[in-house]
């Protein structure tokens, strides 16, 4: 948009002229293009590497010129480029000529940077009734991008019209709107003199009753958990921000738009307006498949069934199944978000189970009630109780077992993705009091932690480096409070092993040794495992990583010392939502029971 001539206080008409640009442009930098080859302009009178390199990023893609022809047509559209560039960063003296030669043919621009202008103090125009306070909120906002002395950017005048309208909208101004801008540039004093225009809009708005497009999607007790704010509040950009959240994370939704409704014809400037929401729901049904291989436990196949939103409450209704060489395990579960308060949900559940496990074989079924935080939040909690019934067949210990456990899981996650994590830490606690009857009767307490790291230094132009380092810590123990810990309930116990445990070695085939030649239960007491991997994007789909694991299980301290360590390569591809996994690994404490090499194949990474 062009803006009209504004004259310098104290300056005659012919030097306004000579001086003052007749306009300003404000544009946006052009996006980079970014070639494999490069551009094949090349550039002169620029000694600035950091000039030099953005004015490269902006430059066209195109093949070298064969003729002078197109060397001449090449140089005008870099130099067409340059000077906007030039023009968005506050080069306004500066500029960008074209040059092209022939014998070889080649393509130039002859840069000229000249003086860098800077920001005077903006000017706001604000109407629409905001009151004085306000006002000076929004110059406040401003001045955070365009201060007074700072580079003339383009992208910091855009910056800082968004700021102002975020700043108004903070402050209850519903239907705040941005109006024209002025940009003059003074080439005698070097400032750019910018003049912000919006309405306020009204008085702030006031928020009122939700209501749902279209009709009936939501029940109204649904509704009534997810507003942040009561009836009359003032209205806030992060509290209807808010309730979409709530809503989106739910997973019944593909879309949804949340917005202040106009004020009703002839009500009263203070009066609540409400707030419409409008759905679209996601795939009533839905089916995931999964699968998984290792030469030591054999394949496994992954379905899930989900059904969303039957009942009017956002709920998913899920039954899986899990079909593997060693397990067989069906599972039925009912998630109800925000159904004890908002951000918390609930989830009912139900399970058959068939184990063969290498140190036993098991029989349960079991249900299970919890609380559990949304699944977005950082620090997560969650508890619950949950009753199983089991039979085991092993050489010694319990042949059944009733348990019934409360259980607290406490979870902080500062990761960026959830299937390949490249920085950030994941801390996890798990505490659950049981009591178990059957063969034996024994109070007992299980507890484990989870420590996980990722690390990916940065490359020199500030993106992610190709390596990314990652560690695991691991432990648990379980103690009965009364009664012997022979009576344990063989899947309480403790075992290392497997792809995500110690990889190398058959799945739960890690625990003390001299239990297979006793009477005693096999596992462990105590639990404790470790792993670093570091991995390597070679391309954008391809990877590979390098690892090391350990881990015992084990019935005193003593254990610790005794690791099985394990050791291998991997190969990594990127679905787009997640890699897909082969490890190869070797036992490095291998047993006459373990095979030389095991492979892993299945999704997402170790840990």
């Amino acid at each position: 948009m062009r803006s009209p001539v504004i004259p310098s206080p104290g300056l005659g008409v012919r030097r306004v002229a000579a001086t003052v640009a007749a306009a300003c442009v404000i544009v946006a930098a052009p996006t980079p293009a970014v070639a494999a080859q490069g551009s094949p302009v090349e550039i002169d009178g620029v000694d600035d590497r950091n000039v030099r390199a953005a004015l490269r990023d902006v430059l066209p893609e195109r093949p070298k010129p064969e003729t002078l022809f197109d060397a001449e047509r090449i140089a005008d559209e870099a130099a067409a480029r340059a000077r906007d560039w030039l023009r968005s960063e506050g080069y306004y003296a500066g500029d960008a000529a074209p040059a092209a030669s022939d014998q070889p043919p080649r393509a130039r621009i002859v840069v000229t940077l000249g003086r860098r202008f800077v920001f005077a103090a903006p000017a706001l125009m604000l109407g629409g009734g905001a009151a004085p306070e306000d006002v000076q909120i929004a110059k406040d906002a401003l001045a955070r991008h365009v201060a007074t002395g700072r580079p003339a950017r383009a992208e910091d005048v855009l910056a800082a019209e968004q700021a102002l309208l975020a700043a108004l909208r903070a402050r209850g101004y519903a239907g705040a709107q941005l109006g024209t801008r002025d940009a003059i540039v003074d080439h005698a004093t070097g400032d750019m003199r910018l003049t912000f225009r919006a309405d306020a809009g009204g008085a702030p708005a006031r928020l009122g009753a939700i209501t749902v497009e279209p009709p009936g999607a939501l029940r109204p007790e649904m509704l009534a958990k997810l507003p942040s704010w009561k009836p009359g509040a003032t209205y806030s950009p992060e509290a209807l921000a808010g309730l979409r959240r709530a809503l989106t994370s739910t997973g019944a939704f593909s879309r949804v738009d949340v917005a202040v409704a106009d004020p009703a014809p002839g009500a009263a400037a203070d009066a609540p307006r409400d707030v419409t929401v409008r759905l679209e729901r996601t795939r009533p049904r839905t089916v995931e498949l999964g699968a998984s291989w290792s030469s030591t436990e054999g394949a496994g196949l992954d379905a899930e069934w989900s059904y969303h939103n039957a009942l009017r409450r956002a709920e998913t209704f899920s039954a899986g199944l899990r079909l593997a060489d060693r397990e067989q395990r069906l599972t039925t579960s009912l998630y109800l978000p925000h159904a004890a308060g908002l951000g918390r949900a609930r989830r009912f559940s139900a399970e058959i189970v068939r184990e063969q496990a290498r140190p036993y074989d098991r029989i349960g079924a079991s249900v299970s009630a919890a609380v559990e935080a949304q699944r977005t939040v950082r620090d997560a909690l969650t508890y619950g109780v949950s009753l199983s019934v089991d039979a085991y067949d092993a050489a010694a210990g319990v042949d059944s077992a009733v348990i019934f456990s409360g259980f607290g899981n406490w979870r902080r996650d500062t990761t960026d993705d959830r299937f390949d994590a490249r920085r950030g830490a994941v801390i996890e606690a798990r505490v659950e009091p049981s009591v178990s009857t059957g063969s034996a009767t024994v109070p007992f307490v299980r507890s484990t932690a989870d420590v996980r790291l990722y690390r990916t230094p940065r490359a020199a132009d500030g993106e992610d480096g190709r390596f990314t380092y990652a560690a695991r810590l691991r432990g648990g123990w379980v103690q009965p409070i009364t009664g012997d810990a022979s009576d344990l309930p063989l899947d309480r116990r403790f075992y290392a092993g497997g792809g995500g445990s110690v990889r190398g070695y058959a799945f739960q085939s890690i625990y003390p040794r001299g239990v297979v030649a006793s009477a005693s239960p096999p596992g462990g007491q105590g639990l404790f495992e470790t792993s670093v991997e570091a991995r390597a994007r070679i391309t954008r789909s391809w990877g590979v990583a390098g690892f090391v694991d350990g881990g015992s299980a084990f019935d005193d301290a003593s254990g610790l010392g005794d690791l099985r360590w394990g050791a291998g390569l991997g190969l990594r591809y990127d679905l787009g939502f997640g890699p897909l996994r082969l490890d190869v690994a070797a036992p490095l404490d291998r047993r006459a029971s373990d095979s030389a090499v095991a492979v892993y194949v299945s999704f997402g990474q170790a840990f």
